[in-house]
């Protein structure tokens, strides 16, 4: 009886110790698994297997295309102010889940950044009208200026849209005339 009595909590902490080692994966998501802080490897999809108590599960990673859309306001060549809306379809790479786990803190804070920078850089110097017509041509540099800047960090750029053009005629910069 007395044997007993030490082997039942024996086995619970034994059973709890192996299911602490067990954990899954969802689709379209990348678990990053660290050992004693350090990271170890980034794990897809499934059923996987770690060491309880020495290795954890830092964080995960979705892989799935996410869209950001970013409104910006400038100024034309031709001293209007424009609204223009971009909308960012991104996504992790496989490959580089590391990159995008530990080298970026908030990327749509980043992307959001690029997207000023580059608008703010190309609509000046075109006309109202011109917005309108070359609108392609804004998605374009956008998209290849931030292509080369976030793939550094894990990040693959599938498109950008200027999806949305608003003039604001009151030439006040958003504000209504008095």
């Amino acid at each position: 009886m007395g044997s007993t009595l030490f082997l039942v909590p024996f086995l619970v902490l034994v059973v709890f110790f192996l299911l602490s080692g067990i954990f899954t994966v969802k689709q379209q998501t990348s678990a990053i698994v660290e050992r004693f802080g350090k990271f170890l490897s980034g794990r897809s999809s499934g059923l996987h297997f770690k060491i309880p108590f020495v290795d954890r599960i830092a964080g995960r990673i979705n892989l799935k295309i996410q869209q950001l859309d970013v409104l910006v306001e400038t100024k034309t060549k031709d001293d209007v102010f424009v609204k223009l809306k971009i909308s960012v379809q991104f996504q992790v790479l496989k490959e580089k889940v590391y990159d995008a786990f530990y080298k970026l803190e908030n990327p749509h804070d980043q992307i959001t950044s690029y997207v000023f920078d580059v608008v703010r850089a190309e609509v000046p110097k075109m006309k109202l009208d011109d917005v309108f017509e070359r609108k392609d041509d804004v998605a374009i540099a956008v998209k290849k200026e931030l292509n080369d800047a976030m793939i550094n960090y894990g990040y693959d750029i599938i498109k950008t849209l200027v999806t949305d053009i608003d003039p604001d005629l009151t030439g006040k910069g958003g504000h209504e005339p008095y």
